[in-house]
């Protein structure tokens, strides 16, 4: 994303009640070369963001002129079509619940086998596929079986490497910060959060990624026990921890991208 900051306005005295931003309009640059959403609020930046759908969405000043604005896009037309490109050729679609159909654990595809439903039928993975009990083939009944299959799992899972990282971190940082709690629960944004009550809040959706991201996504939390920002303090906290931090992250962002969440 990218921000112009402008000159500071004199002081006015603060109003009573928040002013409104103005509803988005589309635009599109001389010549056609590119169209985007315009939104005019009340903060000090122009800001432009390329949307993973390839979108483009611009918010500025009320005061600053649309020609300025054009210019300000203009010139990052180059960028645009870059993020734009990178988000085309990581872009995925979402499962298909169907037998037959794949699902993900650990970064490792397995096929969808449908089961009727018994009782104290439970799902289990054998060899490349995941055996699924469930009450008939409509799609919504299968996406509720794996959604329930996914959730029990990444309690099991998440939770157990968790509490492994979260020895590793004291002997690291030879402290006692430690989580008060952890719940997983299916998250359509984040991977995960930490709040200054060091409790713990991860995605049920991470059980899909290979170990090695899981992992990463778990320190970045772990840190945040620490330093509750996204500071040279915290970033320097994360490399102790992963020396390939960096790499991670931006292979849970392609991820993210690819696999889009359900």
């Amino acid at each position: 994303m990218f921000e112009f900051l402008l000159p500071p306005r004199q002081h006015r005295k603060r109003r009573s009640s928040p002013r409104k931003a103005s509803p988005p309009e589309e635009l599109s640059l001389p010549g056609g070369a590119l169209v985007f959403s315009l939104q005019r609020d009340h903060c000090r930046t122009l800001r432009l963001t390329v949307k993973p759908d390839g979108s483009v969405k611009v918010k500025a000043p009320a005061r600053v002129a649309l020609d300025d604005i054009l210019r300000f896009v203009s010139a990052r037309l180059d960028w645009i079509r870059k993020k734009q490109a990178f988000f085309l050729e990581h872009r995925g679609s979402a499962v298909n619940y169907r037998d037959g159909g794949t699902v993900l654990f650990l970064g490792r595809p397995f096929l969808l086998s449908l089961l009727p439903t018994k009782r104290r039928a439970q799902p289990r993975l054998v060899g490349n596929r995941l055996e699924l009990p469930c009450r008939d083939d409509a799609p919504e009944h299968i996406e509720a079986a794996c959604k329930a299959w996914r959730l029990s799992l990444a309690k099991l899972v998440l939770s157990r490497r968790l509490i492994r990282l979260d020895a590793e971190a004291r002997a690291i940082f030879q402290d006692r910060a430690s989580f008060s709690s952890l719940t997983v629960r299916s998250l359509k944004r984040r991977w995960g959060s930490c709040s200054v009550r060091g409790e713990i809040t991860l995605a049920a959706q991470l059980i899909e990624l290979p170990l090695p991201l899981i992992d990463y996504v778990l320190c970045h939390e772990l840190c945040h026990l620490r330093h509750m920002n996204h500071g040279p303090a915290f970033h320097a906290a994360l490399l102790r921890m992963l020396p390939d931090a960096r790499e991670r992250e931006k292979a849970v962002r392609i991820w993210s991208l690819e696999h889009p969440r359900a």
